[in-house]
């Protein structure tokens, strides 16, 4: 037993040292990232223009479609136990 398990051992010692050095060496074998003289621009006025968001902003005074609940410091949570965790 104390044969089969040190075997053991030394496999995963073996195996992790090689898969990380045929992991290391694809990833430095692999294609280059392309610089930004080789990309191609994309026409940015063919796409729509987007209205601003103004979600927690000063409105407008009409509804943003929005439905934000603000916590309310008089409701209590009666018949809701409280969050315990049952650690020790």
């Amino acid at each position: 037993m104390k044969i089969a398990k040190k075997f053991t051992h030394y496999w995963f010692v073996i195996v992790s040292v090689l898969s990380f050095l045929a992991g290391w060496g694809m990833l430095a074998h692999s294609l280059k990232p392309v610089t930004a003289s080789q990309t191609t621009a994309i026409n940015t006025s063919s796409l729509p223009a987007l209205p601003p968001i103004q979600a927690f902003g000063p409105g407008t005074g009409t509804s943003s479609g929005l439905n934000l609940i603000t916590p309310s410091t008089s409701q209590s949570n009666v018949g809701f136990p409280r969050l315990r965790t049952g650690g020790s």
